[in-house]
């Protein structure tokens, strides 16, 4: 009995840490360590797809030799440099990029999804996970914003 207590009263010290995990702090309230963790994290986890995509985009080419496919190699390079100017450089564009990036991806998933005629709760999948990423992809953009113009606590 005493080993579950001591398990559970530390699960909110993993679930939130108040540097490393700041998902319910305003981007004008971060530090500039909560606004560095919150955007390398996202950039890991965009940048994660966005290479597996480009590793299968670059075998495919190799195989097919189709111009379509080098194209999406060199798209996904821009994706991770983008990643990579916005932790690094707070660039703004770079943060329009990566934020809207898996929202154009889950859009044309959608539209496929109708033009194929996929089930209903497919779409509605979708259409919900968009909503998530726009409103997480407009706080990272606040976020940029705010490291920019020096608002972002010491």
């Amino acid at each position: 009995m005493l080993e579950k207590s001591i398990f559970f009263s530390r699960i909110p010290k993993y679930l939130y840490d108040k540097d490393k995990t700041p998902y319910f702090t305003a981007p004008k309230d971060m530090t500039v360590a909560q606004s560095q963790y919150e955007l390398f994290s996202y950039g890991v986890f965009i940048g994660t797809v966005s290479l597996f995509i480009g590793l299968a985009a670059l075998f495919t080419y190799l195989k097919t030799y189709e111009n379509t496919y080098m194209f999406l190699t060199g798209l996904n390079l821009a994706i991770l440099l983008c990643i990579h100017l916005t932790i690094k450089k707070s660039i703004m564009f770079c943060s329009y990029v990566i934020a809207f990036v898996p929202i154009l991806f889950l859009s044309i998933l959608m539209y496929e999804g109708i033009k194929n005629e996929s089930s209903f709760a497919k779409l509605i999948f979708l259409t919900l996970l968009v909503m998530i990423f726009i409103k997480y992809g407009i706080r990272l953009i606040r976020i940029v914003y705010h490291q920019n113009n020096n608002e972002v606590k010491d």
